[in-house]
């Protein structure tokens, strides 16, 4: 799950809100699944991603509605595609 936003470091670790709903939505995603935020797609130069509209969704400790995007690998010329990891290991 990906989301874009201000964060806060502290003694190694990253808190704020941008990283509670990348959480919850990676909890939200299916396995192999990328989910992102419209923020998250918009920011993107596109290549090689297509995005697919999931719809707006209620995450637990998100106010309000997270409007989602499936990302997906479309086929870059000249470039092999990349061997989906076995889900068995």
């Amino acid at each position: 799950g990906l989301d874009t936003g201000p964060v806060l470091y502290q003694q190694g670790d990253y808190f704020g809100q941008t990283v509670n709903a990348a959480a919850r939505i990676a909890d939200y995603a299916r396995p192999r699944e990328v989910l992102v935020t419209q923020a998250v797609a918009a920011a993107s130069s596109r290549d090689g991603i297509e995005f697919h509209d999931i719809g707006a969704v209620e995450l637990k400790g998100v106010s309000g509605t997270v409007h989602l995007l499936q990302a997906r690998s479309t086929p870059i010329q000249g470039l092999a595609p990349i061997q989906p990891i076995d889900a068995g290991i």
